[in-house]
């Protein structure tokens, strides 16, 4: 099984790499598929670098910049630009923030080399340039060169200003970092050497189309299997194909797993039938010794005159232990050989003198009630010990009086064992847990209600007070069922 899997692991990592290589190649045909001489227009990177450096073309720099600059002096900075009045920072760090803050107080007119000599960025974000144009418009054309670009007035469209105006933060980023391909301003860059070379969109389409290529715009959070730049590079063709390929290895791999599932259920279903027919072999065997047992019990039976009197008791336990011995080994063949069917039954002439019997032999009180008497066919052996373990749990665990009350209507045998305890039908599931709850109380629940179920009834709790209820079905002699 993990070989098989190892296999299809295997198979799915080829697939994939294949497909990575193809598109690869396709990618770098479809960049040298376009020629020099059909770009619309041309920038040389360096060009770019020197006149819009990065911290002009980032957005990052149009955030505050707090992490940079001692955050003490920046407030202090921040009170004396509202005011414009001291003490002033001594700090370094800050040392330009405070002259574009001063001149601004005091009406000084900084020269244009101090914004060249500068770091051009301020601490709140965006260029020092740019603020100190809000306070003097007409140097605006001298400062314009060291704002940022979306601080600056929208360029003449097809100028390399107006491009870089309307790229996103995405197609920003990768004309920082170099990117070969980029999408922006309805136009195609692809870089060759120290250059970036602009394309119509018509003339992209077409030569994906010879490719059997795909091109998206990438946008954050979009999943993006080959991507270049702000670019989504995918097979047009092989994409469905892929996918296909997926879906059936996950079919298959889930078949395997329900395959492997079934096997372990069947193989669990083999080792308990296994388990079942030694017991059975064992209840089998178990008969013989049981027979002769009884037969010795007869023999000492018809000499019963003969025995000391003193030995009446022993010889008493010895014909009930008999008895229960054959009762246990008739039943266990029953339950055996019954598998998920009901356990064979027999009729109980009298209902009402059955469990009066059984009531006497508890070692403590129990009060006996019942509707009506009637003739009744139920598996006694197992039903009787349903009872006895209901009774032992009420004496042990219970608060007396016990009482056991019968029913027989439409049908239905319906028995209830009830002490004085505070029992209430939510302590059910905690109660039939076996090892949760008081000493060998779960497991007996847990086996009475099995046993009920094997009869085709129900086991439920109520109260208070405690009462458990047996309800099975039942063939009569009464009319009225």
């Amino acid at each position: 099984m993990i070989d098989k899997r190892l296999l299809f692991s295997l198979l799915l990592m080829t697939s994939f790499s294949s497909h990575a290589v193809s598109l690869a190649t396709k990618i770098d045909s479809f960049k040298k598929a376009f020629k020099k001489e059909q770009a619309v227009e041309i920038y040389d990177i360096r060009l770019i670098q020197k006149e819009y450096p990065t911290v002009l073309l980032s957005p990052d720099t149009l955030l505050p910049q707090t992490a940079s600059y001692p955050y003490n002096q920046l407030q202090q900075l921040y009170r004396n630009a509202q005011t414009c009045t001291g003490p002033w920072p001594v700090s370094p760090l800050v040392g330009e923030p405070l002259v574009l803050i001063r001149a601004l107080c005091k009406g000084i007119k900084l020269p244009t080399s101090w914004f060249a000599r500068s770091g051009m960025i301020h601490p709140g974000g965006g260029t020092y340039a740019y603020r100190y144009v809000q306070s003097h418009p007409n140097r605006l054309s001298q400062l314009e060169p060291y704002m940022h670009i979306k601080e600056r007035t929208l360029g003449a469209e097809g100028t390399l200003l107006h491009h870089l105006q309307e790229m996103d933060d995405t197609a920003i980023r990768a004309i920082i970092s170099g990117s070969d391909t980029i999408i922006a301003d309805k136009l195609l860059w692809i870089r060759k050497g120290s250059r970036y070379y602009l394309y119509p969109m018509s003339l992209k389409q077409k030569n994906l189309d010879k490719f059997v290529l795909d091109m998206v715009e990438f946008k954050e959070g979009d999943n993006c299997y080959v991507r270049n730049g702000n670019v989504c590079w995918q097979e047009e063709s092989n994409s469905k194909t892929l996918s296909y390929i997926v879906l059936f290895l996950v079919f298959v791999n889930l078949c395997l797993a329900v395959g492997w599932g079934i096997s372990q259920w069947n193989g669990k279903r083999r080792e308990m039938k296994s388990r079942m027919l030694v017991l059975q072999i064992l209840t089998h065997e178990l008969r013989t010794p049981i027979a002769s047992l009884g037969l010795t019990v007869e023999g000492f039976r018809r000499q019963f005159e003969s025995l000391p009197e003193s030995l009446y008791d022993e010889f008493r336990r010895l014909c009930e232990d008999s008895r229960r011995l054959r009762q246990l080994a008739e039943a266990s063949k029953d339950y055996l050989q019954s598998d998920d069917k009901g356990f064979a039954t027999e009729w109980i002439p009298s209902v009402e003198e059955w469990l009066s019997y059984r009531c006497m032999e508890y070692s403590q009180p129990v009060q006996f009630k019942i509707n009506k008497d009637s003739a009744i066919k139920v598996n006694i052996y197992w039903l009787g010990n349903c009872i006895d373990n209901l009774i032992s749990n009420a004496h042990k665990y219970g608060i007396q009086p016990v009482i056991l009350s019968v029913t027989v209507d439409n049908k239905k045998l319906k028995i209830e064992v009830i002490d004085g305890g505070q029992l209430t039908k939510a302590n059910w599931k905690e109660l039939k847990t076996p090892f949760v709850s008081k000493a060998g109380l779960g497991l007996g629940l847990t086996i009475v209600e099995s046993m009920i179920k094997r009869m085709g009834g129900t086991m439920t709790l109520q109260g208070p007070p405690t009462t458990f209820i047996l309800e099975i079905p039942c063939e009569t002699d009464n009319p009225t069922c």
